[in-house]
């Protein structure tokens, strides 16, 4: 399959589960979601959508991130696919690249996820 048809099927991807209808970031701070639902999340210019399995007590979490789409362009930069492992209990933050970072946790026993848009701030530590 060329990069192109590839980028084609992410774009799809990421347009059906704009349509889905989930709460914006802004109206609550953390979406939860269960074992192979879907989740999509808006950072700016940034859109991600995902899924996590649960295996053992371990979220194995996917998630493809990439500019939000348009109503009729094609992608110009092909969106980017991370996996990660989490322990139930732990959590995995993935840095959008904008000032801002999606943090991603695994409930008990990974029966459920959570994810929190958070905004990077440099530290200046207070003048002595």
């Amino acid at each position: 399959m060329s990069a192109i048809s590839k980028g084609a099927i992410v774009a799809a991807m990421l347009a059906g589960f704009t349509s889905i209808g989930a709460n914006s970031a802004a109206s609550e701070p953390f979406k939860t979601f269960k074992p192979l639902h879907g989740i999509s999340v808006h950072v700016g210019s940034k859109h991600a959508v995902g899924y996590y399995q649960a295996e053992g007590g371990v979220c194995e979490l996917t998630l493809v991130v990439g500019e939000e789409p348009g109503t009729e362009e094609v992608l110009a930069v092909t969106p980017t696919r991370f996996r990660a492992s989490v322990k139930a209990g732990q959590h995995v933050r993935f840095d959008t690249g904008e000032g801002k970072e999606l943090a991603f946790y695994c409930g008990p026993a990974a029966t459920a996820m959570a994810v929190e848009t958070m905004q990077q701030t440099a530290y200046t530590p207070a003048a002595r």
